[in-house]
């Protein structure tokens, strides 16, 4: 008989401080580690123990549970772990919630299941102004969330929609669990990471390069290829896990999921706005998408390079390398709200649209991978000239 590898054995999990002391690393020492947790019980500090653990591995746990458990991930698993030791509390400011537009109903104890969900849309529609907010009081409305959550999912109920029928009682749908999973993933990290670097205001003028930068407009392949980056632009928090639940094990577009969780007339709309606009309509409507492609055509055009490839780092990619670009020896470009920042020698320069995040990266690039920037430096900080219409372009295939 094969047995699985693991070194957990040795030291398992007996108190609060245990569980806050100990990291398990690996598949099997992962899950011993979450019985030893689910068995101590309601606690804040096993709470803050499962919550380090999601945080820290949510990419890998997000994998299907073989045997008796379809539909489940061990990201789930931990994810019932961590409400099982959720000390549940349904204080909150209700003016606080009110003026920022996050109310669907008040008294989140007394909430339905869709009632509960519509309030994480509702969350995840508006946070890209979450970084703004006071984040005390943003805590404390999430915990009544997650406190609602711990009802649904912990207890067997009469009747509960979306559910599946358990005996004569009704439990919830897995796919709840993990619409609930993956917004308190994203909400926390997004936070983390925006608060990870210290932060320098700092503003580079520059002159009209993006507008000039338009003539690509020209062609019919560079909007197709503008328009196949939108998707990840217009996407929420949690969104792609939540429509790919279905399909576990596989990966599906961000167009594939946006179609299953938006109205479809709004993918319309951005799809004919993008195809047929006038380039300064589509520029003023997606500002950032549009000038990430200009940068990356000019790139593929000069250096043979794929720009976002080497120097941009997405927020839905920060997670997985943040250490990498905080030890990066180059500037780069870090997403975070929809928003850009310049992360050089562990500092974050600047917040806010691409171009000037752009900017200010061209003002710290030294010659990264041996580029000489001269021209584009020239181009983008020098006096302006009008560019030739009939120049040929090359797009990457």
């Amino acid at each position: 008989m094969q047995m699985y590898k693991s070194t957990y054995l040795a030291v398992r999990v007996h108190t609060e401080d245990e569980a806050l002391r100990i990291e398990p690393s690996g598949n099997t020492d992962t899950m011993l580690w979450l019985i030893d947790v689910y068995d101590l019980g309601q606690s804040a500090k096993c709470a803050e123990a499962v919550k380090r653990l999601i945080l820290r591995d949510y990419h890998a746990l997000h994998e299907r549970v073989p045997g008796m458990l379809p539909r489940w991930t061990k990201g789930m698993m931990a994810w019932v772990t961590y409400l099982n030791a959720l000390v549940p509390c349904y204080d909150y400011d209700e003016q606080w919630v009110v003026r920022n537009h996050f109310m669907i109903q008040k008294n989140p104890e007394n909430w339905s299941v869709e009632t509960m969900l519509t309030a994480l849309d509702a969350l995840a529609i508006r946070w890209t102004k979450a970084h703004a907010l006071d984040r005390d009081k943003l805590q404390q409305y999430l915990h009544c969330v997650w406190s609602c959550a711990k009802k649904w999912t912990m207890h067997l109920h009469e009747k509960v929609e979306p559910g599946l029928h358990e005996g004569d009682m009704m439990k919830v749908h897995p796919r709840v669990v993990l619409a609930c999973l993956s917004r308190f993933f994203w909400f926390n990290k997004t936070l983390d990471l925006h608060a990870a670097y210290p932060r320098e205001t700092i503003k580079v003028k520059y002159n009209n390069f993006f507008e000039r930068e338009l003539r690509h407009f020209v062609l019919r392949k560079f909007r197709d290829q503008l328009l196949n980056t939108l998707w990840d632009h217009l996407s929420h928090p949690g969104d792609l896990e939540i429509a790919s639940h279905d399909q576990l094990g596989d990966n599906i577009s961000t167009y594939s999921a946006l179609y299953k969780r938006q109205p479809v007339c709004l993918l319309q709309k951005a799809q004919k706005s993008m195809l047929f606009d006038e380039p300064e309509e589509v520029r003023r409507k997606y500002p950032n998408p549009t000038d990430i492609k200009i940068v990356q055509t000019y790139f593929q055009n000069t250096f043979k390079m794929d720009f976002a490839k080497f120097f941009v780092c997405f927020e839905r990619n920060h997670c997985k390398h943040e250490r990498a670009v905080r030890e990066s020896a180059v500037p780069i470009i870090v997403e975070s709200f929809r928003k850009y920042s310049v992360v050089h020698n562990g500092k974050a320069y600047g917040f806010g649209s691409f171009a000037d995040a752009f900017a200010i990266w061209l003002k710290f690039a030294n010659k990264p991978y041996r580029l000489d920037l001269t021209e584009l430096r020239e181009k983008m900080f020098g006096e302006s000239t009008a560019s030739a219409q009939s120049t040929i372009y090359e797009l990457d295939v």
